[in-house]
């Protein structure tokens, strides 16, 4: 119990504070020019630019990711704006690459409103042994801790609805991933949604792709000023 008081330390004191520009803060870069997908490797026909941001197409009928493929950062802060207005999609951090751009690993969820907040383990089969414990692995308004072997115990230090209300549908939001060491912090619009501590000793990730999900079947979603700072 004392190790798990200690990873919710700093949690509950959320910056409101708007999205940030690449070159407004020391440390922070765009991974996406505004005008092409330099960079970004994704299925043909999926995804596209217009208007300075990235959009899910809504034409592939099955579910693929947009990967960003210069580095697989280890701990960081990813900055960047979203937009949802049909389907299931997510942000990928930390993620291992199956190929065919399948990706495997932590997931934001951007869905619906009752929806968000979730932290998931993306491609687990359903015949998985830690499908249970990983499969939603927090949601809004939890803080979960994952012990090495596998197990997991959850904090609710919000209420769930009113977390939520903070994100808009059809309206651009801000968002914001803190990934460092075994805790990986999910901000929506300056508000703490959810934080998994991920500690397990097979399933737990320290580095890896990031990437933007395409569930198919007419999602509709954007993303625009991604930035990224690595940690020391």
């Amino acid at each position: 119990m004392k190790r798990f008081k200690t990873a919710l330390v700093g949690l509950m004191t959320i910056s409101t504070a708007p999205l940030l520009a690449a070159d407004s803060e020391a440390g922070f870069v765009s991974i996406f020019n505004g005008t092409s997908l330099e960079g970004w490797d994704g299925k043909p026909g999926a995804w596209e630019v217009r208007e300075g941001a990235i959009w899910c197409t809504g034409r592939s009928a099955d579910k693929n990711w947009l990967v960003w493929r210069k580095e697989r950062p280890a701990d960081f802060i990813l900055r960047l704006e979203f937009r949802w207005d049909r389907g299931n999609s997510g942000v990928q951090v930390r993620s291992d690459d199956l190929g065919d751009w399948k990706i495997f690993g932590y997931q934001v969820e951007v869905a619906a409103r009752n929806k968000m907040g979730l932290w998931h383990h993306s491609l687990l089969g359903a015949d998985h042994p830690k499908k249970k414990a990983r499969h939603l692995m927090a949601t809004a308004g939890q803080v979960a801790m994952i012990e090495p072997d596998g197990s997991k115990r959850v904090r609710h230090v919000n209420d769930p609805v009113e977390v939520q209300s903070h994100f808009n549908e059809h309206e651009w939001n801000s968002m914001e991933l803190i990934v460092r060491g075994s805790k990986l912090v999910q901000k929506i619009n300056g508000e703490h949604f959810a934080t998994v501590v991920d500690q397990d000793s097979e399933m737990s990730r320290k580095q890896g792709f990031i990437a933007l999900q395409d569930h198919g079947k007419g999602c509709v979603v954007a993303f625009r000023n991604l930035c990224l700072k690595q940690l020391p």
